[in-house]
């Protein structure tokens, strides 16, 4: 009974806690008539102690429902706030994600940078003239392009090449002999001043080399294509005395004989060789 009265007090307002009361005593005044004096009296007394009890309970449900109103409160601004930092969270995760799979692909590209660099440096055997020595891979791709370029007739693409490779390896074991293939595609142009040139700086710059008989009897061929058949056959007799048990030798007294008379001789270059 006690809880039936609780759960109605909680659903009223306090002015209807006072006209329940007042309705109590009138029940309580009636009640005089059948029950004496302090039997009342227990009576009002449980009442308003009733009475009072509802009242701190509803006292209690508001203040609860007051708290319950905060609580609930920060409950939401708790829940946005974790929502933000869920948000926040997610946000650099992925962005963590994409910085990694971009590491990832700049830890790679790195790799196969340096890989391909160190192949470019990394001692490779070539052979030259029945010889076995060590270039770099690119002295070796550049020079086997320049053959390549020579064999198919592309003399100008040669020459590009040529000029690249002493570009890039002014000090390679190769350069001899890239200057020599050169002279050779300066000459299958008919660029026979260039051919000159270049043949006449191999004959300068290496003078102990095995390729430097051949090599003036290339500059003779070049002096006498470009209108100096004097000056090519003062290259030819200097070549005979300088080898004169040579294969180029006899080949040199071949061309002789073919050469005709010009105007007044020109200096011969220097061929002796270095013994």
């Amino acid at each position: 009974m006690t809880a039936l009265h609780g759960a109605m007090a909680a659903s009223l307002p306090r002015a209807a806690i006072f006209f329940l009361g007042l309705g109590l005593a009138l029940a309580a005044g009636q009640a005089k008539a059948i029950f004496s004096d302090d039997e009342a009296r227990r009576a009002i007394i449980e009442l308003r102690t009733r009475v009072e009890a509802l009242d701190t309970r509803i006292a209690e449900l508001e203040k609860n429902l007051q708290t319950s109103s905060r609580s609930q409160l920060q409950l939401l601004n708790e829940n946005e706030r974790l929502r933000a930092e869920l948000a926040q969270l997610r946000g650099q995760i992925e962005e963590a994600t994409q910085t990694a799979s971009t590491g990832k692909t700049q830890q790679k590209d790195f790799y196969v940078d340096l890989d391909q660099r160190l192949k470019q440096i990394e001692p490779v055997p070539i052979v030259v003239d029945n010889m076995t020595f060590q270039v770099t891979r690119g002295e070796k791709t550049l020079f086997d392009e320049l053959k390549e370029a020579l064999r198919n007739g592309e003399f100008r693409k040669a020459v590009a090449t040529a000029e690249a490779f002493q570009q890039n390896f002014p000090s390679s074991r190769l350069s001899p002999d890239v200057l020599l293939l050169k002279g050779s595609a300066f000459y299958a142009e008919k660029n026979y001043k260039a051919a000159i040139a270049a043949r006449q700086e191999f004959l300068d710059r290496y003078p102990n080399h095995t390729a430097r008989p051949q090599a003036t009897l290339n500059l003779a061929a070049s002096q006498a294509e470009s209108g100096n058949p004097n000056t090519a056959r003062g290259i030819l007799e200097n070549l005979i005395k300088s080898y004169p048990n040579s294969p180029v030798a006899a080949e040199a007294r071949e061309r002789i004989k073919t050469l005709k008379s010009g105007p007044a001789p020109k200096a011969a270059a220097k061929s002796t060789p270095s013994k």
